[in-house]
């Protein structure tokens, strides 16, 4: 497309340009022949052409001169017809038989006296072509040449691309590994790097999504056992004493397989990118209000007394998400109670450290030894000989919230006595 708008734009400048070239070279022509005329150099023909002799030159039957006198022909030559190659002076076209004239008319200056000097537009056409042609050489030689060196500079340009696509077609869902950029162009360097955030996302989401299977079909296992099992006691026993004892643990089965189900939902929601994003902020003490009222009636059943000391509403924002602070803080109290016995007493308070909004929740309950307290933080690790039921997520589901929204979590001695503090670093908000 552009060489042809190149040759377009060629061909019209190189017209133009002979135009202005063979008008001006008419006009001199016939300032010349009228210096001649007025010299009384050509012969009066009255009316008939001058011959030409001699071989001379192709051109010369596409170049006329005539005189006219009255109306009539007084000296011509070339390869004009014996008629007018112009009406008036000045410059004008002029078909004449088959050929068409550019002529130039100039008034000698005697009365009823005109010279036109006449070219034939095939000499114009023929150099303008010559022309268009001798510029465009070039242009033309070079375009094979211009063709491979394209080629040549685009395939090479590409290969890194085609290096990259085929680096991706290796991965796979099992395999997975970043994209090595040692040796990758600057240009592209953006697209390797985004590639590489994308593959280490899709890792991540891969493998919660592969935990979250194992984990479910792990753990739901024995709690549905049980419920089989007890479900076949209470079918197949004829004791109502027995019956009743067999419904009873098929619904704390069914109560564990609710509980279990719902941590490894909570567990499944926390999306790795969160922490990346900007979260808006969350008010702690609303979040508390709404978890003691889901679980003031286990702790009505147990017994258990829950305090309550906040600062003022400004200093309880945090950067969080609802959904998840919801889900750490009903972890933290559901635990509390949990492991606090009958009469027992859970502590709940915040307060401002620099940057931080610091949450503590501390029980009365027997404790955790220092020595296991990392490992409680892991997914259904329970310590040996608990009988209280659990899946073993809870602290593990906080450590989690905690690892995406930016906090720390720590588990301390209880303030006084035997009892565990667990003690939350949440960023704030204000």
């Amino acid at each position: 497309t552009v060489w042809l708008a190149v040759a377009v734009i060629t061909f019209e400048r190189s017209g133009h340009e002979v135009e202005e070239l063979l008008d001006a070279q008419l006009a001199q022509a016939a300032r010349v022949l009228l210096q001649i005329t007025q010299a009384g150099h050509l012969p009066d023909l009255e009316g008939l052409p001058l011959p030409l002799y001699g071989p001379g030159h192709h051109y010369e039957s596409k170049i006329a001169f005539q005189l006219w006198r009255d109306d009539a022909l007084v000296s011509s030559f070339g390869g004009a017809q014996p008629e007018p190659l112009a009406d008036a002076v000045g410059f004008s076209d002029r078909r004449i038989g088959e050929t068409n004239w550019r002529v130039y008319g100039l008034a000698s200056g005697q009365p009823g006296e005109s010279l036109f000097v006449g070219q034939s537009y095939a000499i114009r056409q023929e150099f303008v072509w010559f022309l268009t042609i001798h510029a465009l050489q070039p242009i033309l030689w070079s375009l094979p040449l211009t063709l491979v060196l394209i080629w040549l500079a685009v395939g090479d340009g590409l290969r890194p691309l085609s290096r990259l696509a085929a680096d991706i077609h290796k991965r796979s869902a099992e395999r997975l590994l970043p994209i090595d950029e040692t040796d990758i162009p600057s240009e592209i360097q953006p697209l390797t790097s985004a590639l590489n955030r994308l593959l280490q996302q899709l890792e991540q989401a891969l493998s919660a999504e592969r935990r979250f299977a194992a984990d479910a079909s792990h753990e739901l296992r024995t709690p549905l056992a049980v419920i089989r099992t007890q479900a076949q006691i209470a079918r197949r026993s004829q004791d109502p004493t027995e019956q009743t004892e067999a419904l009873e643990s098929l619904i704390r089965g069914v109560d564990r397989a609710v509980h279990l189900c719902s941590q490894l939902l909570a567990l499944a929601r926390l999306d790795p990118e969160a922490a990346e994003s900007l979260h808006p902020a969350s008010h702690l003490g609303d979040a508390l209000v709404r978890i003691l009222e889901d679980k003031a009636a286990f702790a009505r059943d147990k017994s258990v007394q829950v305090a309550v000391a906040l600062p003022e509403d400004a200093l309880c924002r945090v950067a969080m998400e609802p959904e998840a602070l919801e889900v750490l803080v009903s972890n933290l109290v559901d635990n509390a109670i949990k492991y606090t016995p009958d009469g027992g007493q859970v502590r709940i308070s915040a307060g401002r450290q620099g940057d931080r909004v610091v949450l503590r929740v501390t029980d009365s309950g027997p404790g955790i030894p220092q020595a296991e307290r990392d490992r409680v933080l892991q997914r259904f690790y329970r310590r040996d000989g608990k009988a209280t039921p659990g899946a073993g997520l809870g602290l593990s589901i906080v450590r989690r919230i905690c690892e995406l929204y930016g906090a720390e979590i720590s588990l301390l001695d209880g303030d006084a006595g035997p009892g565990l503090c667990v003690e939350v670093r949440l960023r704030s908000a204000v």
